[in-house]
């Protein structure tokens, strides 16, 4: 990295795995809390993909491994896809949840008939 232009794609990089990796909680809420846990739940398999990336680039460009720079990259470039998936796979829970706490919600009663909603049943004398 001598270029400032590789430092600023870097940290730009680095600020967009953090950013994709941002939640909340489901229990309480809070938006720190809920970043480490993304962060804990997708980081070994990011070690994991980025570990069998670098190898495969070590064993096609001659045995030599990538600086440490391009390493992190590959890092960050996975870990920001799996981020993406984590939330994604988060909001989706969410939603299920939402919904089946609606329909666990009483029906109103309805103003457009007098016997829309009737729990009883209804006996013709």
């Amino acid at each position: 990295m001598e270029t400032l232009r590789e430092k600023l794609t870097f940290i730009l990089t680095a600020l967009a795995y953090l950013l994709f990796h941002l939640g909340m909680a489901p229990d309480s809420g809070s938006i720190v809390k809920g970043t480490i846990m993304a962060l804990l739940h997708t980081l070994p398999y990011e070690i994991g993909f980025t570990y069998i990336v670098v190898v495969f680039i070590r064993r096609t460009s001659g045995n030599r491994w990538p600086p440490w720079n391009r390493v992190a990259r590959i890092f960050f470039t996975i870990g920001i896809i799996a981020g993406l998936m984590y939330n994604l796979y988060g909001i989706g829970a969410r939603e299920q949840r939402r919904l089946k706490q609606l329909k666990k919600t009483p029906a109103t009663l309805s103003s457009f008939r007098q016997d829309d909603n009737r729990k009883v049943p209804l006996y013709w004398a």
